[in-house]
């Protein structure tokens, strides 16, 4: 196997990813849990309320998050603004939301 092989093989499991930044604490995707996001001291916050107290977007180079690219990217490319991710995860939200019932008369 080549170096430039095993380059490719170690760098697989990266993947640039969405990061909220709220007062210098960065919050990164969790692995698992979808929309959630999580800072240093393992504290938990939503994609919402991130979005709700103005936390600033970014992308940075980090370990793959599955549920990134099935919930926000959807094959779309992952170099795009800060505006444009907010928009992504603004949309994916809405549409992941429940119908809601109207008042019946």
């Amino acid at each position: 196997m080549k170096e430039t092989e095993v380059m490719d093989e170690e760098c697989s499991d990266y993947e640039f990813e969405p990061v909220f930044f709220l007062h210098k604490a960065m919050y990164a995707p969790h692995y698992i849990n979808k929309h959630q996001w999580v800072t240093y001291g393992s504290q938990v916050r939503t994609t919402i309320e991130l979005l709700t107290l103005g936390a600033k977007l970014e992308i940075k180079y980090l370990w793959r998050r599955g549920w990134t690219e099935q919930e926000i990217f959807k094959k779309r490319s992952r170099h795009c603004s800060p505006t444009e991710l907010k928009n992504m995860l603004l949309n994916q939200h809405v549409s992941s939301e429940p119908p809601k019932k109207g008042k019946k008369k």
